[in-house]
């Protein structure tokens, strides 16, 4: 039964344990990467977290009979791998919950490259922008965020990403999102006012930062216009590339879910939502799919000392594995994804066994650093191996930068402190 009378929002996700990671560095190489634990499996004979493994029984998935399947080296390595000219690949830039944001789980974000060059970033919750570093991508090349809903778990990250990319490009940060019933609820309102808090940042670095990164452009969703009879929004159409925006379920209207299609790829996210067989049938097909799920209210409970009603009360806003696994019954994903999900050794056997009630298909659940690879043969999921002291990539060549400051801020350091400066 579900429960639909408090709104606890996904912030009260389970206190657990952080593991301190154990970081050997000689000259910053990929190889000097050390996960913190042996591999390890479940009860129930799935990878635990951190043990340098995807948590999922289905870690190779033929989608063709009689191909000859691509071979791809155990870790994915950033900066090593070109992808093919009809290859997707997702990366889990945060898998986890807002409560807590943990060192292994940053809340929830994902990246997708193209094979055609093209980069999206699908949310950018706290924690996400350093996995996102770290991926070998120059900042200039990332420019398109599509928010799900603006809950600070699934947005909460764009300062650090606005801090790491504007230097490295002159063209605006796109984000994409829903408009709210009312302007103060929309994407909008919400990029205006990222912008406007970071004025002193801005005035401070006038004679570093490319103008036109300084910049944040909206690129708000009708919500009134979803229907019965327009049940999607195209939203991106470019480069081949088409992403349309399909509203879900989840607290107050303007939450959303995406579909990206390209070269017979498809990747759909649809972040927290009470399951829908809405959501369900615009994401149907799809190569990967990614949605949220949350423990039973039994183990929600008991992994955050939380009183049942309260945790009942709480997934009446979100999805259980039982749940999930009829969402994915009905969409028939080739890879279906559980992400939202606070990882713990003794939590893991649980959300297979609830999907498997209701689902028999290949399922996972996410963990930061997850890479799934989708060409027309396969999908290939590993972990990423990536450096914890990640440099800079080297920069594509950028044509026509403007560092023209304009006008500088008339605020200035006072001549009594400036005189105390010690000369250099």
């Amino acid at each position: 039964m579900r429960h639909y009378k408090t709104r606890l929002s996904c912030w009260m996700c389970s206190l657990a344990f952080i593991l301190i990671l154990p970081i050997v560095v000689s000259a910053g190489h990929y190889t000097d990467f050390r996960y913190p634990r042996e591999k390890q499996l479940t009860k129930d004979g799935y990878p635990t977290p951190l043990s340098g493994q995807p948590i999922t029984k289905t870690p190779l998935i033929a989608k063709k009979k009689g191909v000859t399947l691509k071979k791809y080296p155990e870790h994915y390595i950033p900066g090593k791998e070109k992808l093919g000219d009809n290859e997707m690949r997702i990366t889990m830039l945060g898998s986890g919950s807002p409560t807590p944001i943990r060192r292994a789980q940053a809340t929830s974000g994902i990246l997708v490259e193209l094979g055609n060059g093209k980069n999206f970033i699908f949310d950018i919750g706290p924690g996400t922008a350093a996995n996102l570093y770290s991926m070998g991508i120059h900042p200039a090349l990332l420019d398109k965020v599509f928010i799900n809903h603006l809950h600070l778990d699934h947005c909460g990250g764009i300062f650090p990403l606005f801090d790491a990319m504007g230097w490295a490009r002159n063209t605006p940060l796109h984000v994409w999102g829903p408009s709210g019933t009312t302007p103060e609820l929309g994407t909008a309102a919400f990029t205006k006012h990222i912008r406007a808090a970071a004025e002193w940042h801005v005035q401070a670095k006038r004679d570093l930062l490319p103008t036109g990164g300084t910049t944040i452009t909206a690129h708000e969703i009708d919500i009134s216009k979803f229907s019965p009879e327009n049940p999607r929004q195209l939203v991106y159409n470019e480069n081949g590339v088409k992403i349309y925006a399909f509203p879900v379920v989840h607290c107050i209207d303007g939450s959303l879910g995406y579909r990206l299609e390209w070269k017979g790829l498809v990747f759909a996210y649809t972040s927290d939502s009470e399951p829908s067989t809405f959501e369900a049938e615009q994401s149907k097909g799809a190569d990967v799919f990614i949605h949220e799920v949350f423990p039973s209210p039994e183990g929600f409970a008991a992994h955050t000392k939380m009183p049942l009603e309260l945790a009942e009360n709480a997934l009446g806003e979100h999805t259980v594995p039982e749940e999930l696994g009829r969402v994915f019954s009905i969409a028939k994903p080739g890879l279906g994804i559980g992400s939202h999900y606070t990882l713990g050794d003794a939590m893991i056997d649980d959300a297979f066994k609830g999907m498997a009630k209701t689902y028999d298909g290949p399922v996972m659940l996410a963990h930061d650093l997850s890479v799934i690879n989708v060409t027309p043969e396969q999908i290939v999921v590993r972990q990423a191996k990536t450096n914890l002291l990640a440099s800079v990539p080297d920069a594509p060549k950028l044509e026509g930068v403007d560092m023209n400051p304009g006008e500088p801020s008339e605020s200035k350091t006072p001549d009594w402190l400036r005189k105390t400066v010690i000369e250099k």
